[in-house]
């Protein structure tokens, strides 16, 4: 009985934390309209108020947010054009970067200390080690976007399709070596999957980074090497360094220039779009993969393939996660930075920037966590455990596409932390029968999230450098080069002529620079380590 007595005080405690920080906060209660503006091309809008979640903040706060974004001009010509006439939204949301640093240099956005002064969610929330890494020139002006105090999610991973791998002997796959055997076997003994579909030995996706991503993220790290900072940088040696400069990395372009010449990466994989691999992927014509596993709640690769094949599936490596290559000691696992992604930044025109800013901090708690995943109590939940996480009335995974975008699951997650959001729904998911848990959360929990580590070491780097100085220009050239020469390197139809092609692209590098811009870059990387008092690297490269 005292149990239960206890429970439920804890949950009514729980649920009054919003009208208790509402009535705080906002003294204010007249009708509050303001502009959030997407600086991305690409970000989806909705409008306000037409689904459960925006409906409940609507009437919560008392407040309705107009969302806007650049439609076919260049992003940065469309702030341009704000800053020009002074027609400036109430909230930018953009990069961490050169422009926003210019910005905040410019006065077009507001101190934050003032509204902390008021409000001390945004300091109870985002470490003060993370605050001094956001500041430009002393002061702080951003509000971030899946900020972290600890390492929690994960993304990139080796996946095999099962009944592929089980056609092909069911051969173990714990060290690189292992992938590669797979990947011949494939070619070699299973020509065609059950629909009679051309089998396609390994693959990732295609966007900007599909070149890279083979060699620099996937094969580089199962050679031992350490995750790149900006503009394919590294610390090797101790200090920032081109990763073109790591042997390591050339044996691991090397090697992925041995895979495509003996058919195990298809040229395909280079001209094929995004949707025409993801079709693959769900065709279950891939039999291992390089990929972001989380994509499944978005594109559901996995989930369309398993109602395809019943009884197939996508299996995760976890033998290790990240096998490794013989004779290699380790492998760094996923690294995020406690900053998190993007920015928000309140402009010197927002008319009321302390209830803005009330309300962008309450998004970064728990509770605001909870509104964006799940709704507002009464919808899929009407009570929070002891450790104030809502008790489902329906698994998230038997949700329709319709309830979801009734709801606005996952609609609003514009200003939000990593940390809440990821131990809410860790929590909640475990809460669930074994059938019923969300596949990518659960590997995100047990698999990813005890590997991972948090950094921010490379933090601003590439600040360090004007990118309209002849220093800048010359970076730009380099990482033009680099986007053109690497599918060369891959696809190259010799290992000599691969070898040449790497060289010429180091060569190309150090003509236009490189040594100037690593120095750059390891100043501030050698400030960003003793802030953090530590390097998650340590030795690598000595």
């Amino acid at each position: 009985m005292k149990k239960l007595l206890a429970l439920l005080l804890v949950t009514l405690l729980a649920m009054s934390v919003g009208s208790t920080f509402i009535s705080a906060l906002a003294a204010d209660t007249e009708p509050f309209e303001w502009t959030l503006y997407f600086n991305y091309e690409w970000w989806g809008i909705r409008p306000w108020g037409e689904d459960d979640i925006s409906a409940y903040w609507s009437e919560k706060f008392n407040m309705k947010i107009n969302f806007m974004k650049p439609d076919t001009q260049p992003e940065d010509q469309v702030l341009q054009m704000m800053i020009l006439s002074d027609d400036l939204p109430d909230v930018i949301l953009m990069e961490r970067g050169a422009t926003n640093q210019e910005l905040c240099r410019q006065g077009v956005f507001l101190d934050l200390a003032p509204l902390m002064e008021v409000n001390s969610t945004y300091g109870d929330e985002i470490a003060e080690s993370t605050r001094e890494f956001l500041k430009i020139d002393g002061t702080l002006y951003a509000i971030p976007h899946w900020a972290r105090k600890g390492p929690t999610g994960g993304n990139d991973m080796w996946l095999y399709n099962d009944n592929l791998w089980k056609a092909a002997g069911s051969p173990a796959l714990n060290t690189f070596e292992d992938l590669y055997g797979f990947a011949v076997a494939l070619k070699e003994l299973v020509p065609e999957n059950a629909a009679g579909l051309p089998v396609i030995p390994f693959a990732t996706q295609n966007n900007n980074d599909a070149f890279d991503k083979i060699v620099a993220d996937g094969f580089y790290r199962s050679f031992g090497g350490p995750n790149r900072g900006d503009f394919y940088t590294a610390r090797i040696g101790g200090r920032i360094q081109s990763v073109l400069r790591d042997p390591v990395f050339k044996d691991a372009a090397m090697e992925a220039n041995k895979w495509y010449r003996e058919g195990l990466i298809l040229e395909s994989q280079f001209i094929d779009t995004n949707d025409q691999m993801i079709e693959k992927f769900s065709s279950g014509r891939v039999g291992l993969l390089y990929y972001d596993h989380s994509q499944d709640s978005v594109n559901r690769f996995r989930k369309i393939m398993m109602e395809n094949e019943p009884g197939n599936d996508y299996i995760r490596v976890l033998d290790p996660v990240y096998p490794m290559k013989e004779g290699v000691a380790r492998t760094y696992a996923d690294q995020k930075p406690t900053v998190g992604w993007n920015i928000h930044g309140i402009t010197k025109n927002a008319k009321d920037p302390q209830r803005i800013f009330d309300f962008l901090c309450y998004m970064l708690t728990k509770e605001g966590s909870i509104d964006m995943m799940y709704g507002p109590p009464g919808v899929l939940y009407d009570e929070l455990d002891e450790n104030g996480n809502p008790i489902l009335k329906k698994a998230m995974s038997e949700l329709t596409a319709e309830e979801n975008d009734k709801i606005g699951t996952w609609v609003w997650s514009f200003c939000n932390h990593s940390d809440n959001v990821d131990e809410t729904k860790f929590a909640v998911n475990k809460m669930q029968p074994e059938e019923l848990q969300d596949w990518v959360e659960a590997t995100q929990s047990d698999i990813l999230t005890p590997i991972m580590f948090v950094t921010d070491e490379y933090n601003n780097l590439a600040l360090t450098i004007d990118q309209l100085s002849d220093l800048g220009i010359a970076r730009t050239r380099c990482l033009d080069q680099w986007r053109a020469e690497l599918p060369k390197i891959i696809m190259a139809q010799s290992a000599e002529e691969a070898s040449k092609l790497y060289d010429d692209l180091l060569a190309f590098f150090e003509d236009n620079g490189l040594a100037e811009i690593e120095a750059a870059y390891d100043v501030m990387y050698q400030e960003n380590v003793a802030m953090q008092g530590f390097s998650s690297y340590e030795g690598y490269g000595d």
